[in-house]
């Protein structure tokens, strides 16, 4: 039986034993380290905008001078990423609230960062977030998306077809519940190439995950 819990009471109910559950029981130790190696090859970006922070896991891996702008819609993770011991060069500031609502500034950052927190919404919500991502860059910046991405398109039709479902008999929209829908890693290249990013490419795969890197 599927549970329906709001995405925020979901993630503040999580936020104590997040870190410990992607490290431990998840193994993603080497997909942080792969985060932190595309910092380096981006040439260390010091305004950094990173969507759906969570604890900041991410956040944790930069390791160079930076002004970091986290959004998180849970208070409960913000409180656990305020806690940490970042970089001394770090300048953390944080916004609790959904990136869709958030405005961006017109080529500000030279870097947007998002790691396991895209695949909650559907074609066209990434359409809008992508096309928000790509005005809020600069010039040759980048787009970082590490996140899961289902097997192929017939998957990823009735991931959505059967959130959808539960969207309508919940009657709330889409995005506002803890639901799963990764879309096919093509359909995401495809999103972002019609957006107006150039030069995508997939740095890295794993069995349930895939590390997007795109340039304005």
């Amino acid at each position: 039986m599927f549970k329906v819990e709001n995405m925020d009471a979901h993630f503040n109910k999580c936020a104590s034993d997040y870190d410990r559950n992607f490290y431990e029981d998840l193994g993603m130790g080497e997909f942080y380290d792969e985060i932190e190696k595309q910092f380096n090859i981006c040439g260390e970006p010091k305004n950094i905008l990173v969507l759906g922070c969570g604890t900041g896991l991410e956040i944790e891996r930069i390791r160079h001078s930076a002004t970091v702008t986290a959004i998180d819609i849970s208070p409960g993770m913000l409180e656990q990423l305020q806690k940490k011991d970042l970089h001394p060069k770090l300048t953390l500031n944080t916004i609790c609230g959904s990136y869709f609502d958030v405005p961006f500034a017109e080529n500000s950052f030279d870097l947007v960062l998002s790691t396991y927190s895209l695949h909650h919404f559907n074609i066209n919500q990434k359409t809008r977030l992508y096309k928000k991502i790509h005005y809020c860059l600069k010039t040759s910046a980048h787009f970082i998306n590490g996140d899961t991405v289902c097997k192929d398109k017939d998957a990823e039709i009735n991931l959505l077809k059967n959130a959808e479902e539960i969207y309508q008999k919940q009657q709330v929209p889409f995005g506002a519940i803890h639901i799963d829908v990764p879309l096919a890693l093509d359909t995401e290249l495809t999103l972002l190439s019609d957006v107006g990013f150039s030069n995508i490419s997939v740095e890295k795969r794993w069995a349930r995950a895939s590390l997007i890197k795109a340039i304005k």
